[in-house]
């Protein structure tokens, strides 16, 4: 009869060894799936890091080219309170009145035809071309009603769009309500507060058209939070990086109606004063 041989100590070793490999194989897949996480959060935190950047580079231009235009529109304000200018406005006001119907058709058609090609918006240099000449005609146009004006009530007009401007900045920029949802009311109250300036010019009812002129003040300034909100990106909305020439000029136009309902408002007050 064969003995049979029992296994020895050393024979149970590389047993012993397998086993231990089995058992540590779980921790090095739960090391290698920690490693596989670790990589995507950081791939994560690039990504939004590039957005970032890019947001960012979109808001400076985008304020850069809107101080520009201010300058050569407030520039050209101040250019039409030299009196020897004022004077020939005053003498020649057949041939200023034409000038400022002109500018504002001009202004308008220049801004439908962005507005409905927004391609031809993204596209250097005619879209710095269209800007260019949008600036222009509303600065002479500014510049024109502007002169029918003292220089201290246009100084002070002046003086608070720029305060009202910033305070709005600040405010759209640091809180916490998402007014980029409430574009509808907007629009709304808009074409109402127009309806109502219509019939206070029509009916000559100047009760109606002071209620006018405050009301349309505060929907200019509750746009001007939605615009920034839009050119921030704070709640998801917001304007595309190429659409830098529309949002600047977005931002622009409601300063410019916060300067002339401010200027009406004190032309109205020094009136009764």
């Amino acid at each position: 009869m064969v003995d049979i041989e029992k296994p020895t100590e050393s024979q149970n070793v590389p047993s012993e060894k397998h086993q231990q490999d089995i058992n540590d194989m779980p921790v090095e897949v739960k090391a290698n799936e920690q490693n596989y996480h670790s990589g995507d959060s950081n791939e994560d935190i690039s990504e939004e890091s590039i957005n970032f950047k890019v947001r960012a580079g979109f808001i400076r231009k985008v304020y850069g080219i809107l101080s520009l235009q201010l300058i050569i529109t407030f520039g050209a304000v101040l250019l039409f309170q030299n009196d020897s200018i004022k004077s020939f406005i005053m003498s020649h006001h057949r041939l200023a009145g034409n000038l400022l119907i002109f500018s504002s058709l001009t202004f308008i058609l220049l801004f439908l035809i962005l507005a409905c090609n927004r391609s031809l918006s993204r596209r250097v240099p005619y879209n710095y071309l269209f800007l260019f000449a949008i600036t222009t005609c509303e600065a002479f146009l500014c510049a024109i009603v502007s002169s029918t004006y003292s220089f201290q009530i246009v100084s002070t007009a002046l003086a608070l769009t720029i305060i009202s401007t910033l305070a709005i900045t600040f405010y759209a920029w640091n809180t916490k309500t998402n007014f980029s949802i409430y574009r509808m009311v907007f629009l709304v109250g808009f074409s109402q507060v127009v309806m109502l300036g219509f019939i206070a010019f029509l009916f000559r009812i100047e009760a109606l058209y002071t209620a006018y002129t405050f009301a349309m003040t505060f929907i200019v300034g509750m746009y001007l939070v939605y615009d920034t909100q839009l050119i921030l990106g704070k709640f998801g909305k917001a304007y595309s990086v190429d659409d830098y020439i529309f949002a600047t000029l977005e931002i622009y136009m409601d300063i410019v109606r916060l300067f002339l309902l401010i200027l009406r408002i004190l032309s109205k007050l020094n009136r009764r004063n």
